[in-house]
């Protein structure tokens, strides 16, 4: 009976969806693999464990993956270094406690919850793309999101996919006016990353621009717009009751993590390494940093001339603002990641396969390479 039903709604599922996924996993498969020779060949490199459970709980959970996992498992702390983890919100590292029964294996707690996301998000993204397109736009939208040159933080112990997936299905509830989830998948994506509260702006833009931007046709479901903030304001609390303020990230962000709102400063930083010939910190602190907001200010023009909904164009550029506001430049590439509409704009101008095939292929042979310098421990944004 059970077995029965599950083939009844498999059935159900688009075609064209399947193979989105079906891409999806493909690019996963590709991308742990990746990962798993590099932590493989630098565990032999250094005398370190190569048992296999070990490289695959470890080989993308790096850098700030490890204040996460310390935050599920401790909680926010207002003493020594693990103070500073107040920087970093609380739904990702919560989720990742909820399903942890043994912290010797969190790692594959916070592994779940990312990949899971991801293929979440995937789908999410392809039914908002069919909104407006047809199925082959949808598809291509998934696969170019899926082999994003940063595309490994969807796989890695990162907050990127839980916020894409969440970010993603409040604009297309949005889209949908079902304006309580959207508002709900929206304070879910503030309770991820500080990005998300973004949400709140562009989910007014839509809303006002279904009623066709008369205020006279406003009533109470706007109301659900503001769930973003509430998000914002349930991370403040946090930060109030761990260390009495209210806005105490602000002040460790510019005090430990050296990030204040200079965008010319984050780019004077980034073109000193223009020409150091030190590789690969030139190109993943210097160079790719560089490219990647060029190439993220190029994807908000090109979105005004695909006249993309106005939704989708002020979340491209809010976000964009966003990423390149800092005065420390060191995860631009990472951050555009999160601009999900452009991945719909590069398939609306990607009709020729032979542009498609292009694209893939660039895109792919630089997401190699920064899964490989990721796995290995070194910065890749």
């Amino acid at each position: 009976m059970i077995t029965q039903k599950i083939k009844d709604w498999y059935a159900k599922i688009p075609y064209l969806l399947k193979v989105a996924v079906l891409i999806v996993l493909v690019a996963k498969l590709a991308v742990f693999s990746i990962g798993y020779a590099a932590a493989y060949t630098t565990a032999l490199a250094h005398g370190g464990s190569t048992a296999p459970l070990q490289l695959v709980m470890n080989q993308f959970a790096k850098w700030d993956s490890s204040h996460y996992m310390y935050i599920a498992q401790n909680g926010y702390v207002n003493q020594g270094d693990a103070a500073n983890f107040i920087v970093f919100f609380p739904l990702y590292p919560m989720l990742v406690r909820l399903i942890t029964f043994d912290f010797t294996y969190i790692n594959l707690s916070g592994l779940l919850i990312s990949n899971v996301s991801s293929i979440i998000a995937a789908i999410y993204l392809f039914k908002l793309a069919k909104l407006d397109s047809n199925d082959s736009v949808a598809k291509k939208a998934v696969l170019y999101l899926s082999v994003f040159p940063t595309a490994y933080f969807l796989s890695a112990v990162y907050t990127e996919s839980l916020f894409l997936a969440s970010a993603i299905a409040s604009l297309y509830y949005a889209r949908n006016a079902k304006w309580p989830i959207a508002g709900f998948s929206g304070l879910l994506a503030s309770l991820t990353k500080i990005a998300g509260l973004l949400l709140l702006p562009v989910l007014a833009v839509e809303y006002f621009h279904q009623k066709h931007w008369k205020l006279k046709a406003t009533n109470r479901k706007i109301l659900w717009v503001s769930l973003p903030a509430i998000g914002f304001l349930a991370y403040l609390i946090i930060n109030y009751v761990v260390t009495g303020g209210f806005f105490t990230f602000m002040e460790v962000e510019r005090v430990h993590w050296y990030q204040t709102i200079d965008p010319i400063g984050g780019f004077q930083g980034a073109y000193g390494w223009f020409g150091i010939d030190m590789f690969p910190q030139s190109l993943t602190l210097g160079y790719a940093q560089v490219a990647f907001a060029v190439f993220g200010l190029l994807m908000v023009l090109v979105s005004f001339k695909a006249k993309l909904r106005p939704s989708y164009q002020a979340y491209m550029l809010l976000t964009w603002m966003l990423s390149v506001s800092t005065g420390l430049w060191i995860s631009i590439p990472r951050y555009v990641l999160t601009m999900f509409p452009m991945f719909i704009t590069l398939a609306l101008y990607s009709r020729k396969n032979i542009v498609t095939f292009a694209i893939t292929a660039i895109s792919s042979a630089a997401l190699g390479f920064f899964t490989w310098l990721f796995a290995t421990g070194l910065w890749a944004f």
